[in-house]
């Protein structure tokens, strides 16, 4: 009697779980085969809504993050139990990054683990909220003078505010024209980045030093209030999964915030 040589090699995968087929070995002819398949832990249900979760927060943070010019590096491992909003990890990198209008970063690289979101808040039709319950995220993100310019000018055109900011050491320069009712003329001040703690992470302000406007000392209520409508110039919640930027470094004329 011949025997013939049977192999089934086929996977088939789910939102978080692949299902293998058994191997089945040699059997004689007209015997027969057993197939042995691996269950999945999920319903097809809940398999169903973990891939629509896995894509509504792909296309969340597809709409807000981008990469002009460059190259944007998104990559979204799902975790055992995707459709109750849990991730095993998620990379986003991209040189340059913009991050909503005002948030433009030269070089940027994120990893986040062991992700938890809120999925209510994200399947929501508005698509506006992306709500992280739990992660830990690592970030690496360096400032230009250019990028600055872009965040100080509060989404304006700083190049209709002849905006100029220069790195000096640990200090910063910036000169330009401002607009804004009662501070209106040609503003220079020196000022320098600071971590500041809040209730949600840390974000990072420009802390004005001296300022002066049409050429004058500027009282310190004023200097105040400028500085209010300034910061933070990163919110703890304009990054995603929440880092906790611990460290603001120069190098050169560049800043690097790392957690």
């Amino acid at each position: 009697m011949k025997t013939h040589s049977l192999l089934v090699a086929a996977t088939l995968f789910t939102a978080s779980t692949a299902i293998h087929i058994a191997r089945v070995e040699a059997a004689p002819t007209g015997a027969k085969s057993s197939v042995q398949v691996a269950k999945s832990p999920l319903s097809v249900a809940q398999q169903q809504r973990g891939l629509a979760v896995t894509a509504r927060l792909k296309r969340f943070l597809s709409r807000r993050i981008s990469s002009p010019g460059g190259k944007l590096t998104m990559n979204i491992k799902p975790g055992a139990r995707p459709d109750l909003g849990q991730f095993s990890e998620i990379v986003i990198a991209g040189n340059p990054m913009q991050l909503k209008k005002k948030l433009r970063i030269s070089e940027f690289s994120m990893r986040a683990r062991n992700i938890r979101i809120d999925t209510a808040a994200l399947m929501r039709e508005d698509d506006r909220e992306l709500k992280t319950l739990k992660a830990t995220t690592s970030v690496r993100a360096v400032l230009t003078e250019d990028d600055l310019t872009t965040m100080l000018a509060r989404g304006r055109r700083s190049k209709e505010m002849n905006l100029l900011v220069r790195f000096q050491g640990d200090r910063i320069r910036v000169s330009g024209n401002w607009n804004w009712g009662w501070f209106s003329g040609p503003v220079t001040m020196i000022g320098k980045l600071r971590l500041a703690k809040s209730a949600g992470g840390n974000q990072v302000f420009f802390d004005i030093l001296s300022l002066r406007l049409n050429g004058a000392p500027v009282p310190s209520f004023m200097q105040n209030k400028f500085s209010e409508k300034l910061n933070p110039l990163i919110s703890y919640d304009d990054l995603p999964f929440l880092p906790q930027i611990r460290s603001i470094r120069f190098v050169g004329n560049k800043a690097v915030l790392s957690t």
